[in-house]
């Protein structure tokens, strides 16, 4: 008996929890702020303990639960529509490095050391910080870097080369399977997918983990690999 009220409390717990992300919207991940993180900690943890509540706890936890969910949603809508209240809740971008000077004052605001900063910046491929004309320190904790205009890679506009805009490719085949929403999206459909499996002798539709299309008509597939790879970087 008790097993079982555990089993349909932890349901409920999952269910509420399933709603109030909902709620709170994809924001929670896309763009995840100091404030964001300790509230999905926070909610987590009430939700763990929803879990395993009985009686009148159950109710006290799943109020707490409502509770949460309901302030972060509504300071995330305050967010959306007051400038003022997102700076407030959201914090403000820091310039941490501008035309080569190093604001240290901003480093202490951001609680972040020099050390830490030249590492961020290794990992997103900047080894020198002369490559660097700004890099500023976002409110979700990471780093957006402008490089110098003489470091930074020639595009299509630089060369005057006028290039086709590309577009997304949709998978077609995952794990065999032939997703024909996609394929009609893109569309084509099976009689023209099963002509360019031919035309790349691919047959057997068991053998293809992923295949995906372009609009233009570009059929890549990837074949499920025979054993397993083994990795050279151990």
């Amino acid at each position: 008996m008790i097993f079982a009220r555990t089993a349909l409390t932890a349901l409920f717990s999952i269910a509420a929890l399933f709603a109030i992300t909902k709620l709170i919207g994809y924001r929670q991940l896309a763009q995840l702020s100091t404030f964001d993180y300790v509230n999905g900690i926070t909610i987590g943890s009430i939700a763990a303990e929803l879990s395993v509540a009985e009686g009148q706890e159950f109710w006290e936890w799943l109020l707490a639960l409502v509770v949460y969910g309901a302030v972060t949603w509504l300071l995330a809508l305050l967010a959306d529509h007051s400038v003022k209240a997102r700076r407030a809740i959201n914090g403000r971008a820091i310039v941490l490095l501008d035309k080569g000077k190093i604001y240290d004052k901003n480093f202490r605001r951001a609680h972040m050391d020099i050390h830490e900063f030249q590492m961020e910046c290794r990992s997103c491929g900047y080894f020198d910080l002369n490559q660097i004309e700004t890099a500023v320190l976002e409110s979700n904790g990471k780093i957006s870097i402008l490089p110098v205009s003489r470091t930074r890679p020639a595009t299509p506009e630089d060369l005057a080369v006028s290039v086709q805009q590309e577009a997304m490719c949709g998978n077609v085949i995952i794990d065999g399977k032939i997703m024909e929403k996609n394929l009609q999206n893109m569309g084509y459909d099976t009689q023209w997918l099963n002509k360019q499996l031919e035309k790349q002798h691919k047959t057997t539709l068991s053998s293809i983990f992923l295949a995906t299309c372009s609009r233009d008509g570009i059929l890549t597939v990837f074949e499920r690999a025979s054993k397993e790879h083994r990795d050279i970087l151990e």
